[in-house]
């Protein structure tokens, strides 16, 4: 039974934050093409077997009809009690491809096989999960402009049986950065490439909670003396230029293309800075 036979949907609408669970009372089979050249095939094979009184043709109708029945309950119990919740989904850039992470398990412990996952018009991913564990799989999902990324409705499909999960999963999409507008006038970091970011040895800046490590003349006893924690004084060296940004300062474009020109600019101040 190589052949897709069956197409079987699925419409879960899970709460807002849960997970969305496949129950056996909306599973629905409805028939495609491939199916009904099967069952052509099976009428076929039945009037011919009347027709001319032959038993092994008999045998075979009736063994594929039994192959066909047996197909749809396997497929429909490889369905039933799956589980999967929306996990996270890191930030990328407009154009760049998101990847949305799903935890899958069965509510009752039961192994499944060869179930497919993905986004309309998107890569899929096929995985297997196994009997009592949870599987962690990761979904590709385009982006193509800044904002919110709605992937839609997850598809899980076994041959061509599948069904929809709605589960209210989202990725955020940021400008694509636009390089290379920064010609002139960047930061310095004067004579230390630390500038006054608390690293230095000149000028107090203020205090922090203590991490392993951090020196023991540094530590502030008389704050821990009075209950206040375990703080460490900061000091900054030389003081960094200041590098303002500004949305109407940029000349020409749309508000996409200034928003990109935002975005580069700061990629490219982070690298620095960093």
């Amino acid at each position: 039974m190589g052949s897709p036979l069956l197409k079987l949907l699925r419409v879960v609408q899970p709460e807002t934050g849960g997970p969305a669970r496949v129950t056996g009372r909306k599973i629905y089979i409805l028939p495609t093409r491939y199916r009904l050249v099967f069952g052509v095939l099976l009428i076929t094979l039945l009037i011919a077997s009347i027709n001319y009184a032959n038993n092994p043709a008999f045998i075979l109708t009736f063994l594929l009809t039994g192959l066909f029945i047996q197909a749809i309950f396997h497929t429909w119990r490889n369905l039933l009690d799956l589980s999967l919740q929306w996990k996270q989904t890191n930030p990328v850039f407009a154009g760049e491809t998101a990847f949305f992470q799903y935890e899958l398990w069965d509510e009752k412990g039961r192994a499944h096989y060869a179930l497919q996952f993905g986004f309309a018009g998107n890569d899929s991913v096929i995985t297997d999960c196994p009997a009592n564990e949870k599987r962690l799989i990761r979904l590709p999902c385009s982006s193509r402009r800044r904002g919110l990324l709605d992937p839609g409705r997850l598809t899980l499909g076994l041959l061509r049986a599948w069904c929809y999960l709605d589960t209210h999963a989202s990725a955020v999409v940021y400008p694509a950065p636009l390089e290379g507008w920064l010609d002139s006038a960047r930061p310095s970091w004067g004579m230390a490439i630390e500038g006054d970011r608390g690293v230095g040895a000149d000028d107090f800046v203020g205090h922090r909670s203590y991490h392993p490590g951090d020196q023991l003349g540094h530590i502030h006893w008389k704050a821990f003396a009075g209950e206040k924690g375990l703080l460490v004084k900061q000091f900054g060296g030389d003081r960094v230029n200041r590098y303002w940004l500004d949305f109407d300062a940029i000349e020409g474009g749309d508000t996409e293309y200034r928003l990109r020109v935002l975005a580069g600019a700061v990629q490219a101040l982070s690298l620095d800075a960093s």
